[in-house]
């Protein structure tokens, strides 16, 4: 089947920074808090929270373009997929060492949130944060 003829999913990824990737893949496979799910064209409508992790775009021409992606939510309807996170980042384009370091910061923050929840939250939010960018830009 050539890319002209396969089926299409529209897919626009999103951060509170703006847009990430506007464009079309033949399937979507991402990170929901009930485990990976993979999108195909022609999927039941639905919505879904995202857990951060490895979010996949299988293109037209089968090659795939990687993101590591943080916590959002994700909608499928009519053959367009919507994805909101509040961070996302093309896994060639994660600087490892800079990744470690961020790790490495976080965790500092987590031990001096001793007693301050809020800063203990933000804290652990920043290491899953880090420690996914560690995860997908290593393998890459």
């Amino acid at each position: 089947m050539s890319t002209a003829e396969r089926k299409r999913l529209g897919v626009r990824l999103l951060t509170p920074e703006g847009t990430v990737f506007d464009g079309v893949a033949a399937m979507v496979v991402a990170p929901s808090a009930a485990g990976e799910i993979g999108l195909l064209p022609r999927h039941e409508p639905l919505v879904c929270a995202l857990k951060p992790g490895e979010t996949r775009l299988r293109m037209l021409d089968d090659s795939t373009q990687v993101y590591a992606t943080a916590e959002g939510y994700l909608s499928i309807g009519e053959d367009r997929v919507l994805i909101l996170v509040e961070q996302a980042e093309e896994a060639s384009q994660i600087d490892v060492a800079e990744a470690e370091a961020a790790l490495r910061r976080a965790e500092e923050a987590l031990d001096a949130a001793a007693g301050d929840d809020a800063a203990r939250v933000a804290a652990e939010a920043a290491r899953r944060r880090a420690e996914n960018r560690l995860r997908v830009g290593s393998r890459r």
